[in-house]
């Protein structure tokens, strides 16, 4: 997380949505009101022990006296659900960043096509909140996650955009058919799809089968942090401002590594989607394996520190 200014937050309210999925209702300790968010946005929860981890908003946008998380119990936790479901407690307090938003509504959206499974649902709740707000004319596709059948289904349902939302399960009838879903819409329709990687990429092919442009395809994917190969490249890293070189192992991520020789770079999401570890390299190349640089800040020599490595033997970086 960068050095912004940190909101503190009690929750007020912890719900088990299914069995390994849940949300908490955070709310202001200090004042009345949280920044304001957008529809889709997420926020940087600082957890017991220092964890900082991102989590989608599913509440409504309108609303300043609240924020609403989501979190999926992961079996491969790497601390933050593991953190959430057995040590944070109603009453208990946290601290979140300001709310950034990488799966935006364009002002220009005439009407929606929403597609989410399982905890994907979180960022696209908020969406549909807006749009059946704005009078949007949209309809949303919800699979459950084959562990977590009827999770936030009480949340649709006591919602306004309750009418415009289908529930399916997997392996049961009836099945959620992105090919006839996305057939045979008018121009102007926008899709939003949240989602881990193998399901959401044949509904993203499919779209862009039928005629969808990148302009109306929005995306927000939950992946699970891949472990480095254990043959992936060995290189050195060097510090700027130290001088010290550290050497990255294969099976080290450059941030893992770079801790573990006492050089904290801040992450987040550890997938290369959030952006919160990237660094600018003085010298050297990068293998850029993230989900989330433009190519100009690649071409400006950032690159993601938890996911991409470099092509040659050293990177000299800006710490």
């Amino acid at each position: 997380m960068s050095d912004e200014a940190l909101s503190p937050v009690i929750v007020k309210r912890k719900t088990i949505e299914a069995e390994n999925m849940a949300s908490f209702e955070l709310v202001p300790a200090e004042g009345d009101e949280l920044p304001a968010f957008t529809p889709g946005s997420h926020v940087d929860v600082t957890l017991p022990g220092g964890l900082v981890r991102q989590y989608s908003l599913c509440n409504s946008a309108s609303e300043r006296h609240r924020y609403v998380i989501g979190v999926w119990k992961d079996a491969n936790s790497r601390g933050g659900s593991k953190t959430l479901f057995q040590q944070v407690n109603e009453g208990d307090r946290l601290a979140v960043g300001t709310p950034r938003n990488r799966f935006e509504v364009p002002r220009d959206v005439k009407r929606a096509l929403l597609f989410a499974r399982g905890i994907g649902a979180t960022p696209v709740l908020s969406i549909a909140d807006h749009l059946k707000a704005k009078g949007i004319p949209f309809e949303f596709h919800y699979l459950f996650a084959g562990g977590s059948p009827g999770s936030f289904r009480a949340t649709i349902e006591a919602s306004a955009y309750a009418e415009n939302t289908s529930f399916y399960f997997e392996a049961t009838e009836p099945r959620l058919n992105a090919v006839s879903l996305l057939a045979d819409r008018p121009d102007d329709t926008h899709i939003f799809v949240c989602g881990v990687d193998w399901w959401l990429d044949p509904i993203l092919i499919t779209a862009q089968q039928k005629g969808f442009g990148v302009n109306r395809i929005h995306v927000e994917r939950f992946t699970a942090k891949a472990a480095a190969p254990l043959l992936d490249k060995v290189f050195d890293v060097k510090i700027a401002s130290t001088g010290k070189v550290i050497k990255i192992p294969g099976d080290r991520s450059v941030t893992t590594a770079l801790e573990e020789a006492g050089v904290k770079v801040p992450t987040a999401c550890e997938q290369g989607a959030c952006g919160t570890c990237k660094v600018k390299i003085l010298e050297g190349e990068a293998d850029h394996r993230d989900k989330r640089l433009k190519p100009e800040e690649k071409a400006q020599g950032y690159f993601l520190a938890c996911v991409s490595r470099a092509k040659g033997d050293l990177l000299v970086l800006d710490l």
